[in-house]
């Protein structure tokens, strides 16, 4: 039975009467933000305010902080696209995943990473052919499949446990090309600001591994970075500017609530910000998220603190502004933070219309795990089954499910001309 779209016609209609009616308005919002940015240019003043969120008497505030460098950039800076280097090593890696089935024969979970290596060069020496790696693993033993209450384990665990196999497959990468003569990115396709599920047992392990792979990263010398596309509910700095509107701390304590919120700015978003603010290749100053969940990072040691920028990549055909997350040993030093902004940016250019990093986009290709894979992947495992213990094979299919299998799948018609039609929906 197909969607009867002509039931539905009218419904979106009146959806779009809704949306027509919305005040979506931000320009006075916007110009309230662009006044307190312009203004925002002390430091010390910016400090003053971060304190007073900091003190045990207030709570909320979430926002961006400066991080604590001798050199910080002030809030409002903007910093202009730089040189890149003449010849560089970028990595990237993405992750995908099969989850479990709990009415498979076996149960068991497949990880795959992908990894692309890029080398850029603008000299006169040709670079190297990129190369490209899928390092996919099988979890089948029930201690891997189950938790300790002998439950199969969430989809959730199982992105924790990608997140992880991703940065750790990146560091190791990392360190067997590490150079003292070349500048070597390693790209990470999400936020660096990694919190595990709620199982306090397993979220502390691989919260220990996700923080061990940091180290391997700084050991390796790599400048690594967290590429957020989309960072569209992001206001951490929306919140630091009404932040900069509170004259003195009694008034904070009694307006505390509003933080989260943005206070007078509520509903204007970073990204909408920082598109309006910065020119094509622009990025924003480097400032950290003032969080507990930041602070064990910082706990781990200073280097490990995870600090952040905006930044305006573009091509021929359109722009947009990112999010890049960084650890702190990047942040500090200027030439690495230089050399990735750069590379960021033409990164971003080629891939025709689409403006984000190709070593991204290659890494994600090859970590895809698409839905005949998965098909070739539980054949293969019930092929294996069937061979050790042939009983076990479609046994716990129930009938509702053997119902729907035959409903969904494909169908053969025949039309008016008798020629024979394959319905694939």
């Amino acid at each position: 039975m197909t969607l009867e779209f002509n039931k539905i016609v009218q419904q979106v209609y009146n959806m779009g009467a809704m949306l027509d009616k919305l005040d979506f308005d931000i320009t006075d919002s916007l110009a309230l933000a662009r006044e307190r940015f312009l203004a925002a240019g002390d430091l010390g003043r910016v400090w003053e305010r971060i304190e007073w969120v900091r003190s045990s008497e207030i709570s909320h505030y979430r926002g961006a902080a400066p991080p604590d460098l001798p050199d910080a950039e002030p809030i409002n800076s903007i910093i202009p696209p730089p040189a890149p280097p003449t010849y560089a090593t970028i990595i990237a890696a993405d992750g995908s995943q099969v989850y479990p089935d709990e009415l498979a024969p076996v149960h068991y979970y497949l990880l795959n990473v992908g990894l692309y290596v890029y080398y850029h060069s603008q000299g006169t020496a040709d670079a190297p052919t990129p190369e490209q790696y899928t390092y996919p693993k099988l979890f089948f033993h029930r201690e891997h499949v189950h938790d300790r209450y002998g439950r199969i384990i969430s989809n959730g665990t199982v992105d924790d446990r990608r997140t992880v196999a991703e940065l750790k497959r990146l560091a190791q990468t990392a360190w067997e090309r590490r150079s003292p003569d070349l500048p070597l990115i390693a790209l990470y396709d999400n936020r660096l600001l990694y919190l595990p599920g709620n199982d306090a047992h397993e979220s502390d392990d691989l919260m220990s591994e996700y923080l061990a792979a940091l180290v391997h990263m700084q050991d390796a010398g790599a400048t690594l970075a967290g590429y957020i596309d989309n960072p569209f509910r992001a206001k951490r700095f929306m919140q630091l500017l009404f932040l900069m509107s509170i004259e003195t701390e009694a008034e904070l304590k009694a307006r505390q609530v509003e933080i989260s919120r943005s206070g007078d700015l509520e509903g204007l978003r970073d990204q909408q910000f920082f598109y309006a603010i910065l020119e094509n290749g622009e990025r924003s100053a480097i400032m950290v998220q003032n969080s507990p969940q930041n602070k064990l990072f910082r706990d781990r040691g200073k280097s490990y603190e995870i600090a952040f920028f905006y930044l305006k990549v573009h091509n021929s055909y359109q722009s947009k502004v990112v999010r890049v997350d960084i650890p702190m040993w990047v942040a500090r030093d200027k030439v690495r933070v230089d050399a990735l902004h750069a590379l960021l940016l033409h990164q971003c250019q080629l891939q025709g219309r689409n403006p984000y990093p190709y070593a991204i986009t290659r890494a994600d290709e090859l970590a895809w795990i698409g839905s005949k894979d998965r098909s070739k992947l539980d054949e293969l495992v019930n092929v294996e089954v069937r061979r050790i213990k042939e009983d076990l094979v479609g046994r716990t299919l129930t009938a509702k499910m053997r119902g729907k299998e035959l409903a969904r799948s494909e169908k053969r018609y025949h039309n008016m001309l008798g020629e024979e039609i394959i319905d694939d929906r």
